[in-house]
């Protein structure tokens, strides 16, 4: 024989709870999905505050001028002019030379100063003639460490660029 509950009270307290538990569910299910959708919609909005750094700028354009780059990149090597960057005790000193080693006097040079630690102290400067192919300048570096030069000479509409790793105490 089964045995039949015939309190009412406890019935409606069984089914009281029974409500409760059933309403509480739903809730942790939503809470689940609410703290899943703000972390992802957190992350999209990091995101596209934050889009990839750019390594070059405007590198479409640049790429489409590839073709020039190097045609003047040939136009400097058919020169057949040489050049060495020297750096010692706060003067940069660029030597240039044509094709038969002869010296080149009376171009315009100048040289760019790259920290690639530190943007904010790079620095730009014309190298002045001191005779014999020479070109110097006196300069204050603001930090030591390890700097590229990068130095264009021009002369008659001809261009040469050279670029060196030096490093300043």
């Amino acid at each position: 024989m089964t045995a039949i509950s015939s309190d009412p009270d406890r019935d409606a307290i069984r089914r009281d709870i029974d409500r409760r538990r059933g309403r509480f569910v739903p809730w942790a299910i939503a809470g689940f999905y609410l703290t899943f959708m703000s972390a992802l919609i957190g992350f999209v909005v990091i995101a596209y505050r934050n889009p990839p750094s750019e390594v070059t700028a405007k590198a479409y354009e640049k790429g489409l001028a590839y073709n020039q780059t190097l045609e003047k990149a040939s136009l400097e090597e058919a020169l057949g002019w040489h050049s060495v960057i020297g750096y010692q005790d706060g003067v940069i000193r660029f030597t240039l030379r044509d094709s038969r080693r002869q010296a080149i006097d009376g171009a315009e040079v100048r040289a760019w100063f790259v920290y690639p630690a530190n943007a904010a102290a790079d620095r730009s400067m014309t190298l002045l003639p001191a005779g014999e192919g020479v070109y110097k300048a006196t300069l204050n570096l603001p930090e030591p460490g390890l700097w590229t030069v990068h130095v264009t000479a021009g002369k008659q509409g001809r261009q040469y660029q050279a670029v060196t790793t030096f490093e300043a105490h």
